[in-house]
């Protein structure tokens, strides 16, 4: 097997997994509206439930970052995937309330805290930086499909059978993705261990007060302060729009997880090609043009569910793309800004501050829809973007933003 399609393979396998291993992110805010009547909890418990999902996602990544640089990502991702895959089966198994739902949700975000970053730093073994915006983008494309997965899958097997069943298939998955990636897939060399710890620290500490690296990291903060609490409650929002207009609730159920897995598979692509775009005319301008867009669909959409259906779902999906086009960018970025022994760290410690603030925003956003409306509560989400557009101009003009992408910036 020629290196190319050593490369290819290995991309496509983790592509594959990553989809079946992460089904379960996004099966729970499929559900939202089933189990607010059933267990009878409010938005704000909702939006906890989202967030303590992501809570256990935070912890998990504290370590995986310096795990996967010890052990490799193939190891980390396989029993990461397992442990995912367990606490969903306990979540439809034992979980009757939402106290038991805070434990379950909690543990299987702790699992998927050990499948995106050590596929990055698998995939970045394997291909040079110049090609990284493009393949890391590739990767963010199947972890999108994952989410839009399972709005689709888990709202339709849901309202047919049970919420128990949309769940079940869209978990499963986690088992053999774990099984695959362990036995087919190989990293390029090993992850160096073996590194001076004087020198390791040294470069650690110029890393860590680096002005361009903060910028990067502050950046990617705020592009996730809107992406994943968009995510966790679009379903939701949208089949409030359909009960708005007159239709029954199951109905709505099923128009609300369908158009939202759309809304959400428009991001399927998008970060393939802002990866692409920011290989090609910069990282910097290509991150700060998608933000921009993103920020200002922000502040319309909230607004648009008693207005009109069809302009809600046209400007979904538009909004969509656009609130994942820019998700590869920052970590292609990050690789072209630190050593490469010491790469798994930086990525873990931006994924920690990253989605640490999606533990925040998903709960905040719940509480806005309760007190205020749902137009606010999305407007509240434009602050990230328009915090990384700051960011992301402040680091093209910093002289190391030469070293991204071959000096486009």
């Amino acid at each position: 097997m020629t290196e190319d399609n050593k490369k290819r393979r290995v991309l496509w396998i983790l592509c594959l997994c990553q989809i079946g291993a992460m089904l379960i992110w996004y099966n729970f805010a499929a559900v939202i509206p089933i189990l607010r009547t059933e267990w009878s909890i409010s938005n704000d418990q909702a939006g906890a439930l989202l967030s303590v999902f992501q809570l256990g996602y935070v912890i998990a990544v504290i370590f995986t970052g310096w795990l996967t640089d010890k052990y490799g990502g193939r190891l980390i991702f396989a029993l990461s995937a397992i442990e995912t895959g367990l606490a969903g089966l306990g979540f439809i198994f034992f979980a009757d309330n939402y106290q038991s739902a805070l434990l379950w949700r909690t543990l299987a975000g702790l699992g998927q805290g050990g499948l995106y970053i050590p596929g990055i730093q698998i995939l970045s073994t394997w291909y040079p930086g110049q090609e990284r915006g493009r393949i890391i983008g590739i990767f963010t494309c199947s972890t999108v499909f994952s989410y839009a997965g399972a709005y689709y899958l888990a709202s339709a097997l849901a309202v047919a059978y049970s919420w128990q069943t949309g769940l079940f298939w869209t978990t499963i998955w986690a088992f053999p993705a774990a099984l695959a990636v362990f036995f087919l897939v190989t990293e390029k060399q090993t992850p160096a261990i073996a590194a001076p710890v004087a020198k390791a620290e040294k470069k650690s500490s110029l890393t860590l007060s680096s002005k361009a690296f903060w910028l990067i990291i502050v950046g990617y903060v705020g592009h996730m302060w809107e992406l994943y609490a968009f995510w966790g409650w679009l379903g939701a929002y949208i089949t409030y729009a359909f009960t708005f207009h007159g239709y029954e609730t199951s109905v709505a159920i099923g128009y609300g997880g369908g158009i939202a897995a759309a809304c959400t598979a428009m991001g399927g692509i998008s970060p393939g090609l802002g990866g692409w775009v920011s290989d090609r005319y910069g990282r910097c301008l290509s991150a700060t043009t998608l933000m921009l867009i993103s920020g200002c669909c922000a502040l319309l959409f909230g607004w648009l569910a008693e207005i009109s259906l069809w302009l809600l779902i046209i400007v979904g999906l538009i909004y969509g793309f656009f609130i994942v086009a820019d998700s590869a960018i920052y970590k292609a970025g990050l690789t072209e800004l630190v050593p490469a022994h010491a790469m798994g760290s930086a990525l873990g410690l931006q994924s920690v501050l990253g989605f640490g603030i999606t533990v925040i925003t998903p709960r905040l956003f719940g509480l806005i829809v309760d007190n205020y409306s749902w137009g606010w509560a999305f407007s509240f989400l434009a602050i990230g973007p328009f915090l990384g557009v700051v960011c992301m101009l402040l680091l093209r003009n910093h002289p190391e933003s030469w070293q991204m992408a071959n000096g486009k910036r």
